[in-house]
């Protein structure tokens, strides 16, 4: 077991259901998580000036590493439906920065009501496999959400084999 307990993957219906959640906080909040496999605390610092129209720029606070990301059409989209205000991208309803512990609370109610009780953190995992079921290698998976290989590789054990056998074979069928 990791440090703080493995964080499992959001089940494909939660998921899907939290990226299109009328309540706009969570919905940013999950397309932010999910489309950079950033840390929470890290999604919670980022300020619209490191948006840019085709990059997010981010330091992780855990690792100090700097990484430019690009932008997921999906994110694009959604940070479309935002303000741009100086500051942090992701606010409470009075306009306030967003806090740790409410954003928290929020993933986690809504994964509740949703029937699959999952923290903020498992989206990240989320990323990670979905990176990787694409057919992005370990080392391209970890240039987006800046972990090590190794993590990459333990948080690769929960791909979906079916997922990764349509992918071989399309790319391999495509072959002259």
């Amino acid at each position: 077991m990791m440090d703080g307990g493995e964080h499992e993957p959001w089940p494909q219906h939660v998921l899907r259901a939290v990226l299109a959640a009328e309540d706009p906080t969570v919905r940013l909040l999950a397309h932010l998580l999910y489309y950079t496999a950033q840390r929470l605390g890290d999604v919670l610092r980022m300020t619209w000036s490191d948006v840019a129209t085709d990059r997010v720029e981010v330091r992780q606070d855990k690792t100090k590493k700097r990484l430019s990301i690009p932008v997921h059409s999906a994110l694009s989209a959604e940070l479309a439906k935002h303000e741009r205000v100086e500051g942090a991208i992701c606010r409470t309803p009075r306009g306030a920065p967003l806090r740790d512990d409410n954003a928290r609370k929020m993933l986690k109610a809504f994964s509740a009501a949703a029937g699959a009780p999952s923290v903020p953190h498992g989206l990240r995992k989320n990323a990670v496999i979905a990176l990787l079921e694409a057919g992005c290698s370990t080392a391209e998976t970890a240039s987006v959400s800046g972990q090590s290989l190794q993590m990459v590789e333990h948080y690769a054990r929960q791909r979906n084999q079916s997922t990764l056998a349509d992918a071989a074979l399309a790319r391999w069928e495509s072959k002259p």
